[in-house]
């Protein structure tokens, strides 16, 4: 059982060489947006309040590149083996951050995009940072070579790789490569970024920048085991199904789960959206719910609730972070979708993931 009391916080401020800043003990507030596509890298929004005036030039004038962000509570999260839900495990502890049974640990690592100041009123003031994970290589990564016959998917992730590598991103969890090789050499030219989606594509996989590293996740894997969430492991209210956004669900900030990660729901708590009067009374009462693939869809509509996993497990396809270090936010927004949903998603919802 988790054991969610006693904030733990730390942000860092770097120079390119690691050194630094720490800015752990003062007021801070923090939005951070995790996507799981590869058009668009992870964002985090900082506001640091009170700071003193010298430390105030320093972080303006661009002293400082990089930004760390780690938290959590003092507690252990409690997770389903990886036989019951038939996967297999692939969890770093150290990435996740448990450090002697506490449960806290970096959730996002970026470069330091602009930072401006303001002020909430005449006495409260704060420095505004905003941060993006690779930055550096998700924007000004360009690839501009030519490959020999006899390439693969994997010599031709090894080229792209090496853009990457210059501007700091390095090589994450990785699927196996096919084997496929091709006859003819290729002139690889363009945007790294967008050439990485054709690796992707072959391998049956999505790929994003993870704290400074590209990682690349197939169709039918998961980057880690089934979290529990309810009301003692840290859900907040209830799960909502949606028309073409998912199941949402807000629970205390938790770094253990991940983009393309499994968590557990109590199927019974997710709270149903309702269909309007004008979808119901087109359907002409031939609403039905089915059992497909293990999750419960309606019939007979045009419009599509979210599919509900009966075995309450789900995909985390978008986290959105908000913290407060002196005030009550300090949760996650999870967008979620039921294993083999084949469920028709607004656009809205694919743009982000």
């Amino acid at each position: 059982m988790s054991q969610n009391w006693m904030r733990h916080f730390e942000l860092q401020l770097t120079d390119d060489q690691g050194q630094g800043i720490s800015l752990s003990d003062f007021k801070v507030t923090f939005n951070i947006e995790w996507f799981n596509i590869s058009k668009q890298n992870r964002i985090g929004t900082f506001r640091i309040y009170n700071l003193a005036p010298d430390t105030v030039n320093k972080i303006t004038a661009g002293e400082f590149s990089k930004i760390r962000l780690i938290a959590g509570y003092e507690g252990i999260a409690e997770t389903v083996s990886a036989d019951q839900v038939g996967i297999a495990q692939d969890v770093n502890a150290d990435e996740v951050g448990k450090r002697n049974g506490r449960n806290f640990g970096l959730i996002f690592s970026g470069d330091v995009r602009y930072s401006v100041t303001g002020k909430d009123n005449p006495v409260d003031r704060y420095v505004l940072i905003q941060a993006a994970d690779s930055d550096q290589a998700f924007l000004t990564t360009v690839t501009t070579t030519t490959i020999g016959a006899g390439w693969t998917a994997a010599s031709l992730n090894d080229v792209l790789m090496q853009g990457f590598n210059a501007n700091g991103a390095t090589q994450g969890r990785q699927p196996e490569m096919p084997p496929t090789v091709f006859p003819r050499g290729r002139v690889v030219f363009g945007v790294t970024r967008d050439l990485m989606d054709n690796v992707a594509a072959q391998c049956n996989a999505r790929w994003m920048f993870v704290d400074g590293k590209v990682e690349m996740v197939r169709d039918d894997e998961y980057v880690h085991e089934a979290i529990v969430l309810n009301s003692e492991t840290g859900l907040i209210g209830m799960p909502q199904q949606t028309i073409g956004n998912g199941v949402n669900v807000r629970c205390l900030i938790n770094p253990n789960i991940r983009v393309n990660g499994l968590i557990q729901l109590d199927q019974a708590s997710v709270y149903r959206t309702a269909l309007s009067s004008d979808e119901i009374a087109m359907a002409g009462g031939q609403i039905t719910t089915e059992d497909q693939n293990g999750n419960l869809t309606l019939s007979g509509t045009t419009a599509q609730p979210a599919s509900i996993a009966t075995d309450g497990i789900y995909i985390v396809r978008g986290i959105m972070y908000t913290g407060d270090t002196r005030g009550q936010a300090w949760y996650m927004d999870l967008m979620c979708e039921a294993r083999g949903a084949q469920d028709v998603r607004t656009q809205e919802s694919i743009n982000r993931g």
